[in-house]
């Protein structure tokens, strides 16, 4: 089986992240599979396209606007077969 790697050479990994999102009044979680381990706000920087570090409490971010946040819920490594399996469904 064939190893995959990053741009920078190392070990490409499948970190499955959930996150809760909170716009408006609606309350919504979302899935997404990342290629290296972060933190919680690198997470969610890269997932909305965060400009700017702006937290409404402690790791729940304001989106650009200060009007929706988000948070990383949970974070897992997976396998590249769970990651596989996880796009084709387009769960994550």
């Amino acid at each position: 089986m064939k190893k995959e790697t990053n741009k920078k050479g190392t070990m490409k990994k499948n970190i499955l992240v959930k996150f809760d999102i909170i716009a408006g009044e609606y309350e919504h979680s979302d899935n997404w599979i990342f290629d290296k381990k972060m933190s919680e706000y690198q997470y969610c920087k890269t997932f909305w396209g965060l400009t700017e570090k702006n937290e409404l409490k402690k790791n729940v971010f304001w989106d650009n606007w200060e009007s929706n946040a988000i948070k990383v819920h949970s974070q897992k490594e997976i396998t590249n077969e769970q990651a596989k399996t996880l796009n084709e469904l387009g769960v994550a």
